[in-house]
């Protein structure tokens, strides 16, 4: 499938917290700050294991499997084992509903029409620190 994707309503997606939402495109770890989303496919590029399982130290994800490090912000792979960073995805925020871009596609997109909402979703409070 390629173009925008409604992935849900911006109210049932909390602050602060990661969570993870089930799309057509497969499941999605997203992170609302107070003004931004942060998208990416709910997989450690190391072993293919949810990321959402691991936590948050600061701006970073940590993997629980094997303590890979990502950045929240950018993806970027910050430690080892995993090598790759985490493909972040295109989100914009219309009518109260976040979107996400399921594949590069051209700067020419016209936005959808509303689409069916997916509704599971799991969520994780931050942890302080660093």
């Amino acid at each position: 499938m390629h173009g925008w994707i409604r992935v849900a309503s911006t109210a049932e997606i909390p602050v602060n917290r990661l969570t993870t939402w089930e799309t057509e495109v497969g499941e999605m770890l997203i992170y609302h700050s107070a003004d931004r989303y942060f998208v990416y496919p709910n997989r450690c590029t190391h072993q293919d294991v949810p990321l959402s399982d691991g936590y948050l130290v600061g701006s970073a994800i940590i993997c629980r499997l094997h303590g890979a490090k990502f950045d929240l912000i950018t993806g970027a792979c910050l430690r080892a084992p995993a090598r790759n960073n985490l493909h972040p995805c295109q989100s914009v925020v219309r009518d109260g509903y976040l979107f996400i871009l399921s594949t590069e596609v051209n700067e020419n997109v016209v936005f959808p029409d509303p689409m069916t909402i997916r509704s599971h979703r799991n969520t994780q409070a931050v942890a302080n620190g660093s």
